[in-house]
């Protein structure tokens, strides 16, 4: 790749990084266009925004003795003129949500202390949906990322680094329930190394609901060394195969609760496109 187009996809990413909040926050000039997406037309260029969020319901509830999330109604005072609301329990770590520091450091960064500037990054994704047909525990390699490298240039500083390995975490998890197994893609120890060591990279993400590859569990060594090392890990995105592998920006709609080790989020991935 030239200087020159290295240079104007780095332009191209700041102007998408610079514009995210206005076109946000025009969202009278956002049009749906269809389930999980929408576009908005800024300064001529239209930008659309794709949902990579799993809704969360009791779906999650894999292990019925021990519910992820539950709903109820809270009875009170509005109750007479048409108020609802509802007490909700959740495990932190449910559906698509977000890992942070806190979850394998006791003394590592909470949700709440994760600065905005870290929740709005290029993203990067990379297709291993052909591999995980083969190996349900496929694990992402550092040959893998020098080959989005060769195909897309250097991993963009800051970034999250994303592995669509077509995973279904619903899908699966009735497989479990039959008990046919748990094959989950992830990343494997080495890649992590090589990502802390020689790229500075902010976070790291998959479809699957374990950034560690199915055969790293119950050590979760990457989840260990990942984290440890202050950045954050997301787990359980969706509608993967619409977002390309370069170009793109992720917005991560994480509430900042104080002490929390994870928290469900609301992913958005916002690219260039007609």
């Amino acid at each position: 790749m030239s200087d020159s187009e290295m240079g104007r996809r780095a332009l191209l990413s700041g102007a998408m990084l610079a514009t995210a909040a206005a076109v946000i926050a025009e969202s009278s000039g956002a049009a749906v266009i269809g389930g999980g997406t929408a576009s908005a037309t800024l300064a001529g260029r239209t930008l659309r925004f794709l949902d990579l969020t799993h809704a969360l319901t009791t779906a999650f509830n894999w292990m019925p003795a021990r519910p992820r999330i539950a709903m109820d109604p809270i009875i009170g005072s509005g109750l007479a003129v048409g108020m609802n609301l509802n007490r909700l329990m959740l495990v932190e770590h449910t559906g698509t949500h977000i890992d942070v520091p806190r979850h394998f450091a006791s003394d590592g960064k909470s949700v709440g202390e994760i600065p905005l500037s870290d929740l709005i990054v290029p993203l990067v994704m990379i297709d291993l949906r052909a591999r995980s047909k083969v190996d349900p525990d496929a694990g992402l390699t550092p040959d893998d990322i020098l080959a989005w490298e060769k195909a897309h240039g250097p991993l963009p500083k800051g970034g999250c680094i994303a592995i669509n390995s077509g995973y279904d975490p619903l899908a699966r998890m009735q497989e479990v329930a039959k008990g046919s197994g748990r094959g989950s893609p992830g990343f494997s120890p080495e890649a992590c190394k090589f990502l802390i060591a020689q790229r500075e990279v902010k976070g790291i993400a998959v479809d699957a609901m374990s950034i560690d590859q199915g055969t790293n569990g119950p050590a979760y060594p990457v989840h260990q060394e990942w984290l440890r090392s202050g950045r954050w890990g997301i787990e359980g995105l969706t509608n993967l195969d619409a977002v390309p592998a370069s170009g793109a920006l992720l917005i991560v709609g994480a509430a900042p609760i104080a002490e929390a080790t994870g928290v469900p989020i609301r992913a958005i991935a916002m690219f260039a496109g007609s």
